[in-house]
């Protein structure tokens, strides 16, 4: 009976040496992989962030059509009712994008129930409003408000950065204002630059 004891010990031993043993080298191919699933471990302190790229290889229209289940579905049904398709794929434009938040705050605020409730007069005066001409990426932007021209005639926009911080990093963020007005709209993600022009993304309207 002490034999069979001994030898059950002799066994579960050499199960839990075992275990160990792959418990170790899994540990060891992890932390001396570079990556895991393609994603760098941050190795120490000094790691380096790598932003996305904001240069697509695609129109302003199509980047709000593969936006259009997403964030942008109401700007990309107003487009395409009024057939302004063209107007997004123009050379040299900066775009004031609406996305969903700041679209539904404007059509509850003007009482509009939907989109389609709008007349086509009424969209293409809301497109134009937000399509400047000229290409502005924060790098050409100051603290001081740059007025820039857009596609409907009686609308100007200012453009201008403003200090997010107050240590020595220098950090700044876009902001846009409507000329005239004291009304100013943060950027909620700038410098997208589709193939035809720059886009900054708002969720608020004027």
């Amino acid at each position: 009976m002490e034999s069979i004891n001994l030898y059950k010990n002799d066994i579960m031993n050499q199960i839990k040496d075992k275990n160990k043993s792959l418990v170790g080298l899994i540990m060891i191919l992890i932390f001396s992989s570079c990556n895991i699933g393609g994603l760098e471990l941050q190795t120490d302190d000094n790691h380096i962030y790598t932003p996305i790229a904001t240069k697509m290889n695609m129109t302003a229209y199509e980047f709000i059509e593969t936006r259009k289940t997403v964030d942008l579905s109401l700007l990309y049904e107003a487009i395409n009712m009024v057939q302004y398709k063209d107007s997004f794929e123009k050379d040299n434009r900066t775009y004031v994008v609406l996305n969903d938040v700041a679209f539904s705050a404007y059509l509850a605020a003007n009482r509009f129930s939907s989109v389609q409730s709008m007349t086509k007069t009424q969209i293409k005066t809301l497109l134009n409003k937000y399509i400047v001409h000229g290409k502005y990426l924060s790098t050409d932007l100051t603290t001081t408000p740059l007025v820039v021209e857009t596609a409907e005639p009686t609308i100007k926009l200012t453009f201008y950065l403003r200090s997010v911080t107050l240590d020595t990093t220098n950090k700044y963020q876009v902001l846009i204002g409507l000329s005239g007005s004291t009304a100013v709209k943060w950027v909620v993600t700038s410098n997208l630059q589709p193939t035809n022009g720059v886009m900054h993304i708002i969720e608020s309207y004027f």
